[in-house]
C-alpha cells in the first residue's frame, strides 16, 4: 500500500528525521508513538505528500509519491473548517470532484447519521464544539472513500466519551472501507485499544515496530521498554 524507503529530513541543517523504512498494508490501523520531537508529525507530512524527503522515496501503490494524493485523506491536530454549515464541509470533497447533487445529498445525509452529527447539518462550522468539530472533520475525510486515512492527534484534549466515540468511528470505517488507518497519538491506551501495529519514535528514529500487543506486552529495545514504563528522562 505504502511503502517507505530509506527516507530522511533535514531542515535547516538539522535532521529531524532519520533514514526510515517501513510498509503499511491496506486495512490496517497503525499507531505512531513518541515523545516530542521524535519526529512523529514529520513523518506523516512525508507519506501524506505534503513534504518532501530530504533522501529516500515514499511509493503508493507501487508508484513514487511526488505530491498529495487524492484517495489518500488526512485530518491534522487542529483541523481547519470553512466557515461554512457543517453539511457544506462534508460535501466539499465530493463537490470538487463533481459528484452529482442528489449523491452528494444521499451520502452525506447518511454519513452525518453515522457520526451522530444530523441534527447539526446546517449549523456554522465555527460554532461547533472541540468534539464536534473532531467528527466533522473525520467525516469530511472519510465521505470520499480514501484508500488511506492519515490522522494527526485526532482526540488530543478530548473528554472520554468523545475519545471513545472517535475510536469507534475510526475502527468502523476502517474495517467497513478496508482503509489503511495511521494514527500519530500521545495516548499510548489508544494504541493499545485499536492500532494493529504500532511503531515507536524517538529522535528521529524509527526504533521499533510491532504488532501492537508484542510492542507492549514485550518490546524488544530499551528505549522503548522506558517510553512504555513512564520513565521521565525523555
Amino acid at each position: 500500500m505504502i511503502e517507505v524507503k530509506n527516507i530522511s529530513v533535514q531542515i535547516d541543517k538539522k535532521t529531524i528525521l532519520k533514514p526510515t523504512n517501513f510498509s503499511f498494508k491496506k486495512g490496517k490501523i497503525y499507531g505512531i508513538i513518541g515523545p516530542n520531537g521524535a519526529g512523529k508529525s514529520t513523518f506523516l507530512k512525508v507519506i501524506a505528500g505534503f513534504l518532501k524527503p530530504s533522501s529516500g522515496q515514499v511509493f503508493f501503490l507501487g508508484k513514487p509519491m511526488l505530491q498529495p494524493n487524492p484517495i489518500i485523506s488526512v485530518v491534522w491536530q487542529t483541523p481547519y473548517l470553512f466557515q461554512t454549515s457543517v453539511y457544506k464541509n462534508v460535501a466539499y470533497g465530493l463537490k470538487v470532484r463533481h459528484i452529482n447533487e442528489n449523491e452528494i445529498r444521499t451520502k452525506v445525509r447518511e454519513i452525518l447519521q453515522q457520526f451522530q452529527l444530523e441534527h447539526l447539518a446546517l449549523q456554522k462550522a465555527t460554532k461547533l464544539s472541540g468534539g464536534e468539530t473532531a467528527k466533522v472533520a473525520l467525516a469530511r475525510a472519510i465521505i470520499t472513500s480514501p484508500e488511506v486515512l492519515i490522522l494527526d492527534e485526532p482526540t488530543a484534549s478530548m473528554d472520554p466519551q468523545n475519545v471513545f466515540e472517535i475510536e469507534q468511528i475510526i475502527q468502523k470505517f476502517s474495517k467497513q472501507l478496508n482503509m489503511t488507518v495511521i494514527l500519530v497519538t500521545h495516548n499510548m491506551f489508544q494504541a493499545k485499544r485499536i492500532a494493529d501495529e504500532t511503531l515507536f519514535f524517538h529522535s528521529g528514529h524509527l526504533i521499533e515496530a510491532n504488532q501492537t500487543r508484542i510492542l507492549f506486552e514485550n518490546p524488544t529495545h530499551e528505549l522503548t521498554k522506558k517510553f512504555i514504563s513512564g520513565e521521565t528522562y525523555f
